[in-house]
């Protein structure tokens, strides 16, 4: 039976090492690839708030947020969804052009960072967040359930920034 183990591990190590020496496994494809899934989410994202139906809908997460709860009362409801929607394509646009620019890729991400530290801070201030029906706690509610989502992409802006500081400092060293 050991023998068995070992030859079975022995060829998942040398798969393991196979697929890991692929082009697609190399930091270089994987990086694009998160780059290009944070674009894709913010122009998606940014686009529907520019309708009022979706601007109507995000009143009462905005209402409720530390950090954007200022908008809607000062540019009122379409107002607060342009100002988003416009926010969020700058971003996006931000961290598209840093494949080019590192430092536009920086100021991407930290708009990207602002941007999601403020939907996930609308967690827990949200009434209603938790089914009470469900038994409370850990059972979300479908605003919580969308806004957690918001979790990863502040992980993601993170690397992102790490990303462009990194090729930044490369650069400046070079100088």
């Amino acid at each position: 039976m050991a023998d068995l183990r070992s030859i079975v591990v022995n060829r998942l190590d040398k798969l393991i090492l196979t697929i890991s020496r692929t082009t697609l496994f190399h930091d270089g494809p994987v990086q694009h690839l998160i780059r290009a899934a944070m674009v894709f989410i913010f122009f998606a994202f940014s686009i529907q708030k520019w309708n009022s139906y979706t601007a109507t809908m995000l009143v009462p997460l905005i209402s409720h947020s530390p950090v954007v709860f200022w908008i809607e009362p000062a540019f009122g409801v379409r107002g607060a969804g342009y100002f988003l929607g416009t926010s969020e394509m700058i971003f996006g646009t931000l961290i598209f052009l840093g494949y080019w620019s590192s430092r536009l890729g920086i100021l991407g991400a930290i708009g990207s960072i602002i941007t999601f530290v403020g939907t996930t801070g609308i967690i827990p201030f949200l009434p209603g967040a938790w089914a009470k029906e469900a038994g409370g706690f850990p059972i979300m509610t479908l605003p919580v359930g969308f806004l957690t989502k918001d979790v990863l992409f502040v992980v993601v802006s993170f690397y992102l920034l790490q990303l462009d500081l990194s090729r930044t400092a490369r650069e400046i060293a070079k100088t």
